[in-house]
């Protein structure tokens, strides 16, 4: 005679959620993994900040200065440049010397090359505020404010400081008694706004300060 299969006496809840306990298990671990990585961080996709990055973004660097922006200095408390010629008409500024400059250089020294005979080219030592002949040329050179560090906004030229970080001189050169050139020449940039004639050209090379007490 066959015996009856479990427990006769067993409730039959028990019968009916034994095994379906089971087969949650059972599917609840083959699920689990899946959860993982649905939730998962990329972790080599994100900065040191903890950050994403934008696609396709790229650190981002200011353009470089143009050699007039270089010639004109370091302009921190100045506007930019402005147009030389703004609706025709010519813009005039004021020549202002700080008072850390006043009075703290004596001369400086420019390169005359002449363009016809290199051999000829001579370095001039010349005082502020006096003059100097170019040869036989009816050329005269006169020398006017030393900069050691020339800026300029709409209104003025003036130095940043008394330390050597844009030299220029100014001049006024005439060629028989007539003006031919007003204006800046640079020890760093020579070929900005520079004085140009057939014959000659001028650089500046070095700069003399004033003698101390």
């Amino acid at each position: 005679m066959m015996k009856p299969l479990g427990n006769p006496m067993q409730p039959i809840w028990i019968k009916i959620w034994i095994p379906a306990l089971a087969l949650l298990l059972v599917l609840g671990c083959g699920e689990e993994p899946d959860r993982k990585i649905a939730g998962a961080v990329d972790l080599s996709a994100i900065g040191a900040t903890g950050a994403k990055p934008s696609e396709g973004s790229e650190p981002q660097t200011p353009p470089p200065l143009t050699d007039q922006q270089l010639a004109e200095g370091s302009r921190t408390d100045v506007d930019d440049h402005p147009l030389i010629n703004e609706d025709q008409k010519i813009v005039h500024r004021e020549i202002i010397i700080p008072k850390s400059v006043a009075g703290k250089w004596k001369a400086v020294k420019i390169l005359v090359r002449d363009k016809s005979d290199e051999e000829r080219n001579a370095m001039q030592t010349v005082k502020l505020g006096s003059t100097f002949q170019l040869g036989d040329s009816g050329i005269t050179v006169s020398a006017g404010e030393f900069f050691p560090n020339f800026v300029l906004d709409k209104t003025r030229y003036t130095s940043m400081g008394n330390t050597l970080g844009n030299p220029a001189i100014h001049l006024v050169i005439t060629e028989n008694g007539k003006e031919i050139y007003n204006g800046w020449t640079f020890a760093k940039y020579p070929g900005l706004y520079a004085f140009e004639h057939e014959r000659y050209s001028l650089q500046l090379m070095d700069f003399i300060p004033a003698p101390t007490s």
